[in-house]
Order: structure tokens, then sequence, then C-alpha cells
């Protein structure tokens, strides 16, 4: 509200005179005239004498202030639904009266104005200004420059076209019109990177058509290389940034887990977490990119030129008539550079980039992973430039030969691993290994065992100890490591020691259970030409012996009477090995006559003989 002036004063001192006199019923009217004569509201007049005339109505405060004929369940309700009804941006899209006819329609009853409402609202700090900023944001410090570095890109307006730079307009790219912005296929990007403990800015520029991991890589390149002209440089502790899909994806993850470097990403709906860095966004906006108007540039490459110039004499404040200082709780003003410089004081806190090849190294894409042999791994660092073997006899308990692990080699760490070892219910156990460096002339590592000369037994795996657990189970509780091993060998019955001495029950219990009674339908029979014809005429079934079974079945039926070539006579009569069963039946029977009638001849033959001589 805009200050009275200086003979608008004089008039509300005359004026807060007048009604300090009026009488009571007087009071109001004269305020009325007064604000329909300057155009003003009468609650305007008020507040101007109050604040600037020091004008006091004299009433008491009523005994009941404070009081509401409003429950606190139905203010509380007003207040969540309003509180919902926030957008991102801070928006409220749900109206007090809304939210009162939301209430009332759901039986809530409302008995108090809206008006009165908000004023609950307000003195109870449940309206939508006070949640906004119910928030408070705790003040972290770092330790040292390099210590925290946040990063954070952003669409920049500026974009490029073959008849030079052009800018993104607002009443040409608006929410509304995301048509236009499609059209502008290579955006410009802006990645700025912001020095937690000394505020030193940098800002580099990429054409792409969106956010990407190369356009990432890069930026880390240059942003924690040496640079000519900006003093600050070096791989930080920790890196803060957002859930962008380009900062996440595994590439860029492996080559930070490489460097030794803890990225974080900040909370959901926590972007004040890198609040630096979004400063640093506005600096560049508005201190820089404002410039580039008046002087236009014909490309990223003189664009990234122009940005390098500005962030050298900004960090230095080095822009006359701009104060490029940066002022912490302590109210000092403090140059950018000098402060960066202070890393000085912490040895071991300027840590050098590696160079470029070794970087890309590590943005293949795919994750890496060993199989465990004899408790060890092996690996080609790219640092080493070899193979090497790696020991984790220290972890067995938590693996197992043949058991996959994820490596990330360290650099800038004499060839050490970063190994991730899962353990069930817990966090994986991540540990750093340095390869095996000492070895004999012969290629041994000097950490073996001497043959003959020294035992040493190879400590239990997981897997190991899972099975000597497994055994005594099988074998009893009271039963040693070797007694069930020997128990196992011997093919005991495992647990044996269950249900007193009886051991388990594993089938025998099968086939008691009652079933349920259950109708099974009539089958329908086929019947087709085919299985019709058969039934009419139905196929005799000529069962074959071999001619060993043959000999059998005619030796069993004439028993001594069996001729002694008999096995060579089946054998010429059937070659093929094939003896109808029916056929040596009949064979026995015409074997039998032939005896018959032979024994009869004969006996006939001696009553002749007989005969004769008498």
């Amino acid at each position: 509200m805009p200050k009275p002036t200086p003979d608008l004063l004089q008039e509300l001192f005359t004026l807060r005179d007048e009604i300090g006199t009026a009488p009571r019923g007087e009071r109001s009217a004269r305020v009325r005239r007064f604000a329909e004569r300057i155009g003003k509201n009468p609650s305007t007049v008020y507040t101007w004498l109050r604040a600037h005339a020091g004008y006091r109505s004299g009433r008491k405060k009523r005994a009941d202030a404070g009081s509401t004929a409003l429950p606190k369940e139905t203010l509380h309700f007003i207040a969540a639904a309003k509180r919902e009804g926030i957008r991102g941006n801070g928006k409220a899209t749900l109206p007090t009266a809304v939210a009162m006819n939301i209430a009332h329609t759901n039986g809530i009853e409302v008995p108090i104005s809206e008006g009165r409402v908000n004023a609950l609202l307000r003195a109870h700090r449940m309206d939508v200004k006070a949640q906004l900023a119910a928030r408070n944001h705790i003040t972290l410090r770092s330790l040292y420059p390099n210590h925290l570095h946040q990063i954070d890109p952003s669409l920049c307006l500026l974009y490029y076209t073959p008849k030079g730079q052009a800018i993104m307009r607002d009443e040409e790219f608006y929410k509304n019109k995301p048509a236009r912005i499609e059209k502008v296929r290579l955006k410009v990007w802006r990645y700025v990177r912001y020095d937690h403990a000394s505020g030193s800015i940098d800002v580099r520029y990429f054409e792409a058509v969106g956010e990407n991991q190369q356009s990432l890589f890069e930026f880390l390149l240059y942003t924690w290389g040496r640079q000519e002209g900006r003093v600050s440089h070096g791989v930080p502790r920790i890196l803060l940034w957002d859930k962008g899909s380009a900062n996440t994806s595994f590439a860029i993850r492996n080559l930070l887990d490489a460097l030794g470097v803890e990225h974080q990403t900040h909370a959901v709906g926590h972007s004040w977490g890198k609040g630096g860095v979004e400063q640093g966004n506005n600096l560049v906006e508005t201190h820089f990119e404002s410039r580039l108007r008046f002087e236009p540039v014909e490309s990223v490459e003189q664009l990234n030129t122009a940005a390098a110039a500005w962030v050298r004499d900004y960090n230095a404040n080095a822009i006359a008539h701009v104060d490029c200082r940066l002022t912490r709780a302590s109210g000092e003003a403090m140059v950018r550079d000098e402060l960066w410089q202070l890393i000085l004081r912490t040895p071991g806190a300027l840590v050098q980039l590696p160079p470029r090849e070794v970087c890309q190294w590590f943005m293949a894409g795919q994750e890496l992973t060993r199989i465990v042999r004899d408790l060890s791994i092996r690996f080609a660092h790219p640092e080493l430039g070899r193979s090497a073997r790696y020991d984790l006899k220290p972890w067995a308990e938590f693996l197992g030969n043949g058991q996959k692990l994820r490596v990330t080699p360290l650099l800038m760490q004499q060839g050490a691993l970063r190994i991730e070892i899962e353990r069930l219910g817990e966090k994986p156990l991540l540990v750093q290994v340095a390869p095996e460096s000492e070895f004999d002339a012969y290629g041994r590592a000097l950490s073996a065992p001497v043959a003959g000369e020294e035992y040493a037994r190879a400590p239990y795996t997981a897997s190991e100890r899972a099975a000597k657990t497994l055994s005594v189970t099988a074998w009893g509780d009271g039963t040693t490591v070797d007694g069930a091993e020997e128990k196992r060998a011997k093919q005991a019955r495992p647990f044996g020691h269950l249900n007193s001495g009886r051991g388990v029950v594993a089938h025998s219990h099968l086939g008691q259970a009652e079933l349920p009674q259950r109708l099974v339908p009539n089958a329908a029979t086929i019947s087709t030409p085919q299985i019709r014809s058969l039934q009419r005429n139905p196929p005799t079934v000529q069962v074959m012996l071999t001619v060993p079974e043959a000999v059998r079945s005619i030796r069993e039926r004439l028993g001594d009477d069996t001729p002694a070539d008999l096995y060579s006579q089946i054998k010429v009569a059937f070659p093929n090995g094939h003896v109808p069963e029916a056929w040596a039946e009949e064979w026995v029977s015409e074997d039998r006559r032939q005896e018959t009638d032979d024994r009869a001849a004969f006996g006939l033959c001696n009553q002749l003989s007989v005969i004769r001589r008498r």
C-alpha cells in the first residue's frame, strides 16, 4: 500500500483530532466522507490513521476475542483441502468458498462467513501464504573449496540459426505454444557449476536436442579440468544435482564412482537443496546473457569464449561498477577467487582430473562384473594396463565361488577397485581392494604359502559354511561337522534323530487322506468307420516266439520224447527267427499223433509174427 503524501499526512492529523473529539456516532461518518473526497476506501483511511497518525480507537478488547463458533475440526478440513490445492509453483487453486461448499456437501456445517474463515486461517497460520513459507531451510557449510559442488543444466533462451543468434521471446515461446519450442531442433543448454565453499561459478554451453550424458561428460571434463584464466579447478569430494536421466545414467555414475566423487540427488520437491547453483544460473542469465542482446555472437563456440571471459572477471570481482562479491553470514563481502585459493590450507583437497582418455574409458555404459574364483578376481585396470589379481580372502564370510560381483575401477588409487558385495537383508558391502603387487621371480604372489614349509588352509567361504550347517542339521544338532560328514559318506539316513529316533516320515503317510466324493461322467465311446469294421471282423493276433522260446515250449510238452535236432529243424523252417506260437502247439500235436500211430503199427506186427510161428 503506497504511503500518503506529506500534504495528505497533514490532513490525516487533522482528521485524527476531529474524530478524537467527535461523538462516537459521528466518527465513522467523518472517515467515510474523507475517504470519498480523496477517492479511497474507508478501511484504507483507518489504516493510514493507525500507521502514520497514531490513531487509536480507544475501544476495549472484546471479552470473547479469539473465540469462534467454527469447530476446530471444520477449520482443519478447510485448511487441509486448500493446502492440497496448492500447485508446485505455489499457485492456490481451491478458493475458500469452494472448500466451504465441499465441507457443507459432506455434512460439515460452516456457520460463519468466508471472510471470517479466512481470518481464522490467518490467525492459526493455516492460510496458503503461511503454508508456503512453513519450511525452515538449514544453511550448510563446506569445510574447504571443492568439498561440495552443485551442477545444474537448464534450457537457455538463446538458439542459433543459419542467420545467427536468436532469442526465445515470451510472446513467441510460452507454455501454451510448445510446438514453437519443438521447432527449434538444436537448442542451447546451459551447464552451471557452483562451488559451495567459495561461491565460485563456472558455465559452459552445449548445442543439443536435449539433456544428454555426452554434454554432461564434456562439461565435467571442462569445469574440473585446469582452464586458462580460471582459478578454480579439480575434482570435488561431493556432487549434488537433480534426478535428470543424463545425471543418473550408469556411464556418468560409473565415472564419478571411479573418481571417488560421492554423488547425491536432492529429494523430490527439495530443489532449494542446491540453491547455490540456482542462484548461479540467475547470475549467468542476468549478468552475462543479458549482454548478448546488445553484442550478439554467431555460434556456440563464440558464446563459450565470451562466457569464459565473463567467468574470469566475475569470480575475480574485476567488472567495473558491478560488485561481484558475495556476502555470507559474517557480513563481510568476499571475492570468490580469493575464497577458492584458501584450498591451499587443506592438504589433499585439490585433486587433479585424470587425462581425458582415462575418463572416457568409464563411459562404456555397461556394468562391470567379475566372477569369484578361489576367493579372488582378476581385472584389467585401465591405469595399470594389464590384468591384475585382487585377493578377497578378508571377506570370505560373505563370498562363494561363482558369485558375481560388481566392480568399479578407482582412479588415482594405484589400480584399486571398489567392489560391491551383496548381503541378504542388509545393504551391500562396499570394499576397496588393491591389486597384488609383490611377486617372486617365478611370478607367484609372495603372500602364497611355501610348499612343504608352510601350511595354510583356505578360509571357509559363505557357501562352505552353509554346507557345513546343512550337514549338521541333517544328522543331528549334537553332531560335529566331521561326524556329520562321516555319516553322510556312509549314506546314513538323514534326519534319523527326529521323531524320537524314528526318522522323518517322507512317503508312508501318502494314500491315507480322505478324498471328497466326485461325480465321474460317463465317457463317450469312439465310433469311427475303422473301429466299427474291426469290431465286425476282429483281427487274429498271432503271438510270435523266438527259436529258443519255441524249443522250450515244445520240450516242456514232449519231455524226453523231444527230438535231439529240434533246434536245427526250427531254425531251418524259420530262418528269420520268428516262430508262430500256434505252429509250435500244432507241431507237438502232430508229433504225438505220429508217435501213437507208430506204436499201434508195431503192436500189429508182433501179433502177425506170433500167428506165423504158430
